[in-house]
């Protein structure tokens, strides 16, 4: 066996035991995703539900409709790297197993293949630019950018343009040619080979050392010796439109490449990262080019966080290796100005993931990443922006209340927290605890700046049209203080006062407070605001107590 061989069977194995341990854990404990029966008739339903599949397989997974709405940029990026890298892969990489037996005349150095294999590498290419272009200059997206988002735009460029230096290394090589002269050729005398080579060194970028003649009947007679016996199998190189310049753009360097036989090296080169990549499938970042599409046409091209109309239950693992890590739930989710405030990256849906990943199957959570990835499932206000937005239809919001029940069992709620004592107490509590100052989130917020309701004129419209108060028999009992009251607390500078009132946990941030309000105060905000930054405070102090000065 040679290195091809050893090389790919490792490679094959690997990416083998990897793809059976990835997808074994989708139907681990965890559970799946609840679904029922959409037809009565289970031919009908079954007829239906293959219709739907290969319908959001030809939209979601070839056209990528999904990614499309999220960003043109985005989606331009994504087609360019799906549609060239699998051309590459399909009529390239396993071009003896597929188009040599479709097309029976089938070279690699033959056109429309060479110009092919450049179209596919320079649409591959250009893709990951703009892949990395957008994570380099939008702020939030390369904040979430993780090594494992790194590495496999660089594994996936690092092919490419290795085999792009192997085409050019091998057009300018004379040991290539020579070999190709040895394997194809027996000519008459020495002189056709010289004039071969002089016609190559003229049409195809033949570099050679040596002087050789080139007047006009040295290139006719290696025209028709190229003529008879070459291209069947070689087209003209200038139709690798990006490897016949890049082989000429090695200039002086161009002698000591073919000195040391280069075209060897990229050639090393071009398969191990082949094999790297190979070999990585089944982990991280590398497999959902598998588990998204499965994903998508599992769920039916459902966008929304609704149950699934098929007859069977989806695993929940599937939804989470599915994942790309493109982070536009992120963008797009509603509480992200949370995560300024407070700074839990688990407010984030996309960092979130890979709490949610080692808490339901790791189980590897426990202390401060265990409360922080709690604080964010907390924070999430389920309102579907993730799950509709996903490139990659993972039901999201599934996965998150699927892991609620559960988290509520180890970790405390500061929300039932806060109703155990009222909010005169955590006044004092919060006062004393160093003096409040010290364990405030670090940036300031609206309920620290008295231009957020210096025009309130305390009028009572935010109470009266609150829901929460409408249903209150007794609000000074079951709320502490109505919204009114709040407010007016903020603006004496009173905020201690406020963070413990049952108002501000019980808050349902309808919105109608602040919509009805003449003076157009941001009242839920300021409320949503008080209740994100006693949350903060309780887990930054580890008073979870309520309040009796111990600290777990």
């Amino acid at each position: 066996m040679d290195f091809f061989d050893i090389g790919l069977t490792l490679a094959l194995i690997i990416c083998t035991i990897g793809v059976v341990w990835r997808v074994s854990r989708w139907f681990g404990k965890w559970g799946g995703e609840a679904t029922h029966p959409p037809f009565d008739s289970p031919v009908l339903s079954w007829y239906l539900l293959v219709a739907r599949g290969v319908w959001t397989f030809f939209l979601d997974v070839v056209l990528l409709a999904r990614t499309g709405r999220t960003s043109r940029l985005r989606w331009l990026a994504h087609c360019l790297v799906l549609y060239g890298f699998m051309g590459l892969l399909l009529f390239h990489a396993m071009d003896e197993t597929i188009t040599a037996n479709v097309f029976s005349a089938y070279e690699p150095t033959l056109d429309p293949w060479q110009f092919l294999r450049n179209l596919f590498g320079a649409m591959t290419l250009v893709g990951l630019a703009l892949m990395t272009w957008r994570r380099v200059t939008l702020r939030k997206l390369r904040a979430m950018t993780l090594f494992q988002d790194w590495a496999a735009i660089l594994i996936v460029a690092a092919i490419i343009v290795s085999g792009f230096l192997l085409e050019a290394s091998k057009i300018i090589s004379p040991a290539v040619f020579d070999r190709m002269v040895y394997e194809y050729l027996v000519p008459e005398d020495g002189s056709d080979v010289t004039a071969l080579k002089v016609y190559w060194a003229d049409e195809y970028g033949l570099v050679v050392s040596e002087r050789i003649p080139t007047n006009q009947a040295v290139l006719e007679k290696g025209a028709l010796l190229n003529e008879e016996s070459c291209v069947d199998c070689h087209s003209d190189t200038s139709s690798a439109f990006a490897s016949r310049p890049l082989s000429k753009a090695f200039g002086p360097l161009t002698s000591a490449l073919n000195t040391s036989r280069a075209d060897e090296a990229f050639w090393y080169f071009h398969l191990i990262f082949c094999f790297i990549a190979l070999a990585a499938f089944p982990f991280g970042k590398f497999f959902h080019p598998f588990s998204t599409p499965v994903n998508m046409v599992s769920r039916l091209g459902r966008r929304d966080g609704a149950a699934v109309s098929q007859p069977a239950e989806l695993p929940r693992g599937l939804g989470m290796d599915a994942c790309t890590r493109c982070g536009e739930c992120s963008l797009h989710c509603s509480v992200a100005p949370s995560f300024s405030v407070l700074g839990n990256p688990n407010i984030l849906p996309s960092e979130k993931l890979v709490s949610l990943r080692q808490f339901q199957t790791e189980k590897s959570l426990s202390g401060h990443p265990l409360d922080a990835f709690a604080e964010g499932s907390r924070i999430c206000t389920e309102c579907l922006r993730c799950t509709d937005i996903c490139p990659s239809g993972i039901n999201l919001h599934d996965l998150w209340t699927s892991s609620r029940t559960r988290l509520s069992e180890q970790v405390l709620d500061p929300n039932d927290v806060i109703r155990q004592k009222t909010a005169s107490h955590w006044s004092r509590f919060f006062d004393e605890a160093d003096g409040g100052s010290a364990i405030l989130p670090p940036v300031a917020g609206l309920a620290d700046n008295s231009q957020s309701y210096w025009a309130c004129v305390q009028c009572t419209t935010c109470t009266s049209v609150c829901p929460v108060v409408a249903v209150s028999e007794d609000p000074s009992r079951d709320l502490d203080l109505t919204p009114q009251q709040i407010m007016n607390l903020l603006r004496m500078g009173l905020k201690d006062q406020t963070l413990g009132a049952r108002m501000v946990w019980s808050c349902t941030t309808c919105y109608k407070c602040q919509e009805h309000c003449p003076q157009n105060i941001r009242v839920a905000d300021v409320l949503y605001e008080l209740r994100n930054t006693v949350a903060a405070r309780l887990r930054d102090t580890k008073k979870t107590n309520c309040g009796n000065g111990e600290t777990k």
